[in-house]
């Protein structure tokens, strides 16, 4: 069978689709059918520098998939761990921990499950950091990106009201998806407009992109929220001078979580695809996500 093999490290260049052994199922595991793979940053990551992750060369990335188990023909998707997997998704077949797979929403195409593991578990679990209650105010910077376009969908769901800064070509999208008030990026602190519409200091704030949680934080009420899956970098002693809880998420894959997962997607909670690759543009696809400005998720077609 084909799988994306790196064998050293480095740039898109290091994506090598290779002949392989079919897997075979150890204790506890399945062999998934690979349908689509989806692309994320820390595949990025990964790929140039797997010493993170605790992995070394020969290994294969890609963490999160839609499927069908071999043995049963189950239409399953998938969450691996981004930090010591060496066999990942990107592969035509996979041996997948029971633990980190769980059966597919029927309701979604198999390209649209695969977009939806990484980004939407990590919105969802950035969300479950903050006990917000209905009508509060939200913060979300990189909100059109792979995560937030996902976290606003899940805020207005739980009733919160959200304000995103983008550029002005995204407001549209940002509105559509029920942003509420929407601010150009290119201000000095999005965070200083968002309470002066608002009259009042914001409930919290979400960083998806970085360095955005310090200047933010004079905006965020006493005792509020602010969380980040980026960096917890610069001058934080206001969030201590607030009482502002101040949370460092990382993803951690599981089965329980794509059953939480499921439960956004019954609530309507869906990805913007952005673009599909086959498996042989994988590195066309890393060199897209590189670049920035994907506003929303690439997948892999196998």
């Amino acid at each position: 069978m084909r799988a994306v093999v790196v064998e050293h490290p480095g740039g898109p260049e290091a994506l090598t689709l290779v002949d392989v052994p079919h897997p075979n199922a150890g204790e506890g595991e399945v062999v998934v059918e690979v349908e689509a793979v989806g692309v994320n940053p820390v595949d990025l990551g990964n790929r140039a520098d797997p010493s993170w992750a605790g992995i070394s060369p020969p290994y294969v990335v890609g963490y999160e998939l839609a499927g069908l188990v071999v043995e049963t023909g189950e239409p399953v998707w998938a969450l691996l761990p981004v930090q010591g997997t060496t066999r990942g998704a990107l592969a035509e077949q996979v041996a997948v921990p029971r633990q980190y797979v769980a059966p597919r929403p029927p309701e979604l195409h198999p390209i649209v499950a695969a977009a939806l593991p990484m980004a939407g578990c990590t919105a969802l679990q950035v969300m479950q950091r903050m006990p917000l209650e209905a009508g509060s105010w939200v913060l979300v910077h990189g909100a059109t990106g792979g995560v937030g376009h996902l976290l606003v969908q899940m805020a207005r769901g739980l009733g919160l009201h959200v304000a995103a800064a983008s550029r002005p070509d995204e407001r549209r999208r940002l509105e559509e998806l029920g942003v509420d008030i929407w601010l150009d990026r290119s201000g000095p602190v999005p965070a200083a407009a968002a309470a002066r519409e608002l009259g009042h200091d914001l409930d919290a704030v979400v960083d998806l992109v970085g360095g955005q949680l310090e200047p933010s934080l004079p905006h965020v009420r006493v005792g509020g929220h602010a969380a980040t899956i980026v960096d917890l970098t610069g001058d934080l002693d206001l969030a201590l001078d607030r009482n502002i809880d101040l949370h460092g998420v990382l993803m951690r894959a599981g089965r329980d979580r794509l059953y939480e997962l499921a439960a956004e997607v019954a609530a309507g909670v869906r990805p913007h695809i952005t673009d599909t690759y086959p498996i042989e543009r994988i590195a066309d696809a890393h060199r897209r996500l590189g670049a920035g400005r994907v506003g929303g998720k690439l997948v892999i077609t196998l």
